[in-house]
């Protein structure tokens, strides 16, 4: 029988590959182009992480809601979304007013999604899983993003604000949200082990998180006193996650050869991010240091820890083959190491030393190598 998951998982694989080629590309151009930050930006989160998150929720929605797969037009929503980031970026490196065009599909994919999703948790027999209320508030995130930045293509006298808003609720409010919500439940699968406060802490730490992102987007655009109610909103929980990490998880968490190092490593990364975030916002920290230390303390971490575990279920999802088991060897082969690689680039970025963007681009490099030798490992197995 044909098997219905299989449109979704080879979405998410065309995008699992495309997203660290993008991220290693724009590390490449970014000592090339540095009168083009901004672009090259989008490249990562619009063109990159964007995509592959929509995708990511459209395959795990029916996981959560006990639900059928998703329909092709669904699936077309994450392609949608990439033209929409390339498109973004495109118009920064020629003609910031173009902008809106990019914006406004991107707003029509995650709309378009936002209401499938809600569909599916009103339809389904039960409850939904609680892990799905923060895909819904993650793309309410995102949607209010792309509407400041529209407004603010017809607004250039408010242009720097609203761009500084959009920036913040799409990296807090929409790649946050998902990836907390989504490491709540992944990293216990991935290394091993029980967590049963998971379902509670995704019920009471998400309305929280929420507010805390909107208010660290509106102190870093107007107000910045408000970014520090936001940051406790966010360092408290972050900090409950974290301390069983490095207690009662310590022995299936962490290892060099283990997946899971890379994504428990990406949830001290996001709150140094955050503090990095703070300091910004109040003046203390340069205005440079943000955006490298979001990349490659939290950002890369993630998608390469989260690709590594995935990409050999997306290829086989029964995981009862020899390709499977050689291809999960090969990715997590020195995957603890790559995420200790990012760590330290973000660290020397944080104190200004030169060299971040390399290491980083090195161990983006030595990902993409190993997704390649996996997936040699597939033999004539189609996916």
């Amino acid at each position: 029988m044909p098997d219905p998951s299989r449109p979704a998982r080879r979405v998410l694989l065309a995008l699992g590959m495309a997203a660290p080629m993008l991220f290693l590309a724009t590390l490449v151009l970014s000592s090339l182009l540095r009168q083009y930050a901004p672009a090259l930006v989008h490249v990562i989160l619009a063109a990159g992480a964007m995509p592959l998150i929509l995708a990511a929720m459209i395959y795990f929605t029916p996981v959560l809601t006990h639900s059928r797969a998703p329909s092709w037009p669904v699936l077309v929503l994450p392609g949608l979304a990439m033209i929409a980031g390339a498109g973004a970026a495109a118009s920064l490196f020629w003609r910031r007013d173009l902008i809106v065009a990019p914006a406004l599909i991107a707003m029509i994919a995650a709309g378009a999604l936002l209401g499938w999703i809600w569909h599916r948790a009103r339809t389904m027999l039960g409850r939904p899983h609680p892990g799905l209320r923060w895909y819904l508030l993650a793309l309410a995130s995102l949607l209010l993003g792309l509407l400041a930045i529209s407004i603010a293509a017809f607004w250039p006298e408010h242009w720097a604000a609203l761009r500084r808003f959009h920036l913040h609720i799409n990296i807090y409010g929409f790649i946050g949200l998902t990836a907390v919500g989504t490491l709540r439940v992944l990293l216990p699968t991935v290394a091993g082990y029980t967590d049963v406060d998971t379902r509670v802490r995704l019920q009471r730490d998400l309305y929280p998180m929420a507010f805390g992102a909107l208010l660290m987007a509106t102190g870093s655009a107007w107000w910045a006193w408000l970014v520090w109610p936001g940051l406790a909103l966010w360092l408290i929980p972050l900090t409950r996650f974290a301390m069983p990490l490095v207690s009662r998880w310590r022995e299936p968490v962490w290892g060099w050869h283990r997946p899971g190092t890379s994504l428990a490593l990406a949830v001290p990364g996001l709150m140094l991010v955050l503090i990095a975030g703070g300091l910004h916002a109040t003046g203390v920290q340069p205005s440079g240091v943000a955006l490298p230390l979001f990349f490659y303390m939290f950002l890369f971490p993630l998608v390469t820890g989260a690709v590594s575990y995935l990409l050999p279920v997306w290829i086989w999802p029964a995981r009862n083959s020899a390709a499977y088991e050689s291809a999960v060897r090969r990715l997590a082969r020195g995957s603890g190491a790559r995420a200790l690689v990012f760590f330290i680039a973000g660290v020397l970025a944080w104190n200004g030393l030169p060299g971040a963007v390399y290491l980083a681009g090195a161990a983006m490099a030595v990902f993409l190598a190993q997704a390649i030798w996996a997936l040699s490992a597939r033999f004539s197995r189609s996916v």
